[in-house]
């Protein structure tokens, strides 16, 4: 623990759990605070299949947070939300990532509800195990969660190397400030996000060539450049409807391979594959399609509520990404399709409950809940009544 006291002070007072990572993503150190919250992570990995995912996406965090300032805040596929910083070396390189979390910044009920039960088939018991688990996890204000993040970012520049590692963050980022094509990176960043690859192509060869003329032969700032412009590629593909796991996927192996180039031609062959890569991951919907979709969703919803439905499972049906699935219903409907599933099964067990013939405790199952205390909680939340408030109600009225 002595190497890394500081992290686990700042653990202890955060009341976060804090990892650090090499550059291939293998943990080195995990504070004491993991102790407590990391059964429950092993059952979420588990029941969610997301444990490699989760892996690469708190290594592209760090790498993120390069990128942005020497700190970021991401949601993990887990759901659960984090703080990432780099720890660079006197060249500023990323020599190991931090990353504190996780941490609840919507409330329990909601992340069980929309992030977790929605999203594969859970049985009961793992339910169970998952609604008493998830308690180990703090939920923090925003404000909490941006003094976290900015004292995190402060703990990691100065972590066992005093002002060189600080100073060479700003000597990198001044590199370009006259030269660099920044114009020419929005029109390739949004060529990504449409999945156009030829104009992306176009704009990247421009970019490498005034690159190329004014990057002064020291092939450690061009290789960090490449990395900043990698990350913001990786951006334009998700919020194109890339695959989030795809694209994870991508920056944990093209970011391992960066710091092996030792040639300028073998990088710039490198950030032409990626941006191929990237640029073919992106679904190019327009926008005419985007109520079929909807209305297939809606659809598929209605018919298949009673089932273990998961998001995943619709959007595959759907040939879409989870992801820009997520966000076309959202921009549709006004509301998640987690939300919308749970408004169709309440709806349903409403009908249900009017059936004085039917008893309260088959309904959960016949309209696709886990079990009965979920049902009741969400039932409650929903309509203000518990299920038998709600019978006794109506019957009474009926």
């Amino acid at each position: 623990m002595g190497k890394y006291i500081e992290f686990e002070h700042l653990s202890t007072i955060s009341g976060l759990a804090i990892m650090i990572l090499d550059v291939s993503g293998k943990t080195l150190y995990e504070s004491s605070a993991y102790a407590e919250i990391s059964p429950f992570l092993e059952i979420l990995h588990e029941q969610l299949e997301c444990e490699e995912s989760c892996r690469v996406a708190f290594l592209f965090g760090c790498y993120q947070a390069r990128r942005f300032g020497g700190k970021y805040v991401f949601f993990a596929p887990s759901g659960l939300a984090y703080c990432a910083a780099p720890l660079l070396d006197s060249k500023g390189k990323m020599s190991m990532g931090v990353i504190a979390g996780p941490f609840l910044m919507i409330e329990r009920d909601e992340y069980m509800e929309y992030e977790v039960l929605n999203r594969g088939s859970i049985t009961a018991k793992d339910a169970d195990d998952l609604w008493n688990g998830v308690a180990s996890v703090p939920f923090i204000s925003p404000q909490v969660a941006n003094a976290v993040y900015e004292h995190l970012g402060y703990v990691s520049a100065n972590y066992n190397s005093g002002a060189g590692i600080v100073a060479s963050v700003p000597v990198q980022a001044g590199v370009f400030p006259a030269v660099y094509p920044v114009e020419k990176e929005e029109a390739l960043l949004s060529a990504i996000s449409k999945g156009d690859i030829h104009t992306a192509n176009i704009v990247l060869e421009d970019m490498i060539k005034q690159i190329m003329l004014h990057y002064g032969g020291n092939i450690e700032v061009l290789r960090s450049r490449v990395v900043e412009l990698t990350v913001l590629l990786s951006r334009a593909a998700l919020k194109g409807g890339a695959d989030i796991d795809a694209i994870l996927g991508l920056n944990y192996d093209y970011l391992r391979e960066i710091d092996g180039f030792s040639s300028v031609e073998d990088i710039i062959l490198w950030l032409q594959t990626i941006t191929r890569q990237f640029t073919q991951r992106v679904f190019d919907f327009s926008g005419a399609r985007h109520m079929d979709i909807i209305h297939k969703a809606v659809d598929y919803i209605k018919r298949n509520y009673a089932a273990k439905l998961s998001l995943r499972e619709i959007s595959d049906h759907l040939f879409i990404s989870h992801q820009y699935f997520c966000k076309i219903f959202k921009e549709a409907t006004g509301q998640t399709p987690g939300g919308y599933i749970t408004f169709v099964r309440v709806e349903e067990s409403k009908k249900l409950l009017r059936n004085s013939a039917i008893k309260i405790i088959e309904i959960p199952e016949m309209v696709g809940f886990e079990n009965q205390s979920y049902f009741t909680k969400i039932f409650k939340k929903e309509t203000g009544y518990t299920p038998g408030q709600y019978r006794r109600e109506h019957l009474r009225v009926e």
